[in-house]
């Protein structure tokens, strides 16, 4: 897989080994440094909150390249905002190498990368704000018995880790029934797997 060009705006003292171990050398620009003229090279972005300037960052950045803020609180005001201001990826700063290589893949690819640890949180959000125009169980009939209990488990905002141990199958199962759940669905994420009641 190629990497994505990678570019990192985060503020002093605010760097985590997992970013060198995803992306090599990553291009790293510390607060209050902004360079913007310097991302020609870069497709993916991504933005520290704990930049004073990251808000304006993320809109000034959001129509020529894929944004992801990380944080090292994750809030769901702060996904909602990061969201709104456009970025298409929100992530815990001290995450693994892996987790940021998957939500730059996910994110180039068209699809949102959200924590799964605010997903159970977002549901409850959207549940109440969005109307339900479809019963879960509707979409039962068009999958197979164990594509159907992954999707409920990650439209409850488990882990891909956690569903693999309450079904006693391996995570890669867990990947490759989602995978096929999406591809039946019509969607590319988890988040528009929860929007679809």
């Amino acid at each position: 897989m190629q990497m994505a060009n990678v570019a990192i705006y985060t503020a002093p003292g605010y760097t985590a080994s997992s970013w060198t171990s995803a992306f090599g050398q990553p291009h790293v620009v510390t607060y209050p440094e902004t360079n913007i003229h310097i991302l020609q090279a870069f497709d993916v972005v991504l933005i520290h909150s704990a930049r004073q300037d990251w808000q304006n960052l993320v809109t000034q950045l959001n129509s020529t390249k894929h944004v992801i803020v990380i944080s090292q609180q994750l809030s769901l005001a702060e996904l909602q905002l990061a969201l709104t201001l456009g970025a298409k990826g929100y992530l815990d700063a001290g995450s693994s190498s892996e987790h940021f290589v998957q939500s730059v893949s996910s994110v180039r690819n068209g699809a949102l990368w959200l924590p799964a640890s605010l997903l159970n949180q977002l549901n409850q959000f959207f549940s109440q704000i969005i109307p339900q125009k479809n019963d879960w169980a509707s979409f039962e009939s068009r999958l197979s018995k164990r594509e159907y209990e992954v999707a409920s488990l990650a439209r409850k905002g488990l882990s891909n880790k956690d569903i693999a141990t309450s079904l006693n199958i391996t995570e890669r199962t867990v990947k490759q029934h989602l995978t096929a759940t999406f591809a039946k669905l019509g969607i590319k994420d988890r988040l528009q797997l929860i929007l679809l009641l």
